[in-house]
């Protein structure tokens, strides 16, 4: 039994690290590297636009929340949403329209030369900085991107753009400190920015700092009641800490939203697993598997229910599944119980 359960929590922890963060029904695979799925039918909402002055471009904070509408964008629309809805002032306009375009296309590369073309325009325009500091991040060139939102930073620094998105890229290099001085920066200048909220709890769980990111995902929720997103990460931190129970009401909330967050539904199911609920856990598992027949976790999650309701032979068949499907921990599992 401590075996089974050690495995059990080992892949839970990894879900949860994995979905902590700021868009729905990513790949719930363990070993998946976090690149979200479009959810059909829900767009993204336009953002207010910030720190707005003559000769400079106008830049939306992809993913704010307007009316009450969730924030659901994934890695993919938000650049497009970013791209599509600059409106581009000032000397070096054109060069930087064009670096756009290119990186719309997904010619980063070519991308980065007009920025730079719009630098040596006007080399006090923050904005060119910006843009290709957003073009080297999506590069993996971390250092040169740090250089140019640094600068944008040092030119102007009221826009509240700049900061928002500078913090994501230190969430992804785990630069914690850095990334949560950013979204409080962010908010220092858009308070109601509730996605930078958001993330700003996201950055508090990676911290191990659950219960700061309960409160944090609380101010979301509170004024935001339709942000699934919150909700679900609230119930990651308080099953990160044990509490099962609330984190299935959360995660159900989630649910309530949108009911093919298939995420949710395994964060649910590991949550009513651990509080001993094997058949709601495995309704939960199947309504994933439903969704997504190749997710790995879920089969491998399920067997564990299936083998609590001793159904053994259900178990081995999950188990198989996930073998089959790449999961790193199924064949040992198919090998102690399945023989």
């Amino acid at each position: 039994m401590k075996l089974v359960l050690s495995f059990f929590l080992t892949v839970l922890v990894l879900i949860f690290s994995l979905q902590a963060c700021t868009s729905r029904n990513e790949s719930s695979s363990a070993e998946a590297t976090a690149q979200p799925d479009t959810i059909s039918g829900l767009l993204p909402d336009t953002a207010k636009v910030t720190g707005v002055s003559d000769g400079f471009d106008q830049i939306p904070m992809i993913g704010s929340i307007e009316d009450n509408k969730p924030s659901l964008q994934t890695p993919t629309s938000q650049k497009e949403e970013l791209y599509n809805t600059i409106t581009f002032k000032g000397k070096g306009a054109e060069e930087r329209r064009k670096g756009i375009k290119l990186a719309s296309s997904g010619d980063l590369k070519g991308a980065i030369v007009e920025f730079t073309k719009s630098i040596e325009v006007h080399e006090r325009n923050p904005d060119a900085y910006f843009y290709r500091g957003k073009a080297k991040w999506e590069l993996k060139d971390y250092a040169g991107a740090d250089v140019d939102f640094a600068k944008a930073i040092q030119i102007r620094p009221s826009q509240a753009p700049y900061y928002y998105y500078r913090g994501q890229m230190y969430l992804e290099q785990k630069r914690f400190q850095e990334a949560l001085a950013d979204f409080d920066t962010t908010l220092a200048r858009v308070p109601d920015y509730y996605d930078a909220v958001n993330y700003k709890g996201v950055v508090l769980a990676a911290m191990g700092k659950h219960q700061e990111a309960i409160e944090t995902y609380g101010i979301v929720t509170k004024a935001v009641p339709q942000h699934a997103l919150a909700w679900f990460n609230k119930g990651t931190s308080l099953a990160s800490i044990k509490n099962f129970e609330e984190a299935d009401i959360m995660f159900t909330r989630a649910l309530e939203i949108d009911v093919k967050y298939s995420q949710a539904y395994i964060n649910r199911g590991n949550s009513r697993f651990m509080l001993q609920r094997f058949a709601e856990a495995a309704e939960d598992y199947s309504k994933v598997i439903a969704l997504q027949p190749s997710n790995a976790d879920a089969h491998y999650n399920r067997a564990f229910s299936y083998q609590r309701l001793n159904k053994q032979s259900e178990a081995c068949n999950d188990w198989k599944t996930a073998a089959g499907l790449g999961h790193k921990m199924a064949a040992s599992m198919l090998e102690q119980y399945c023989k």
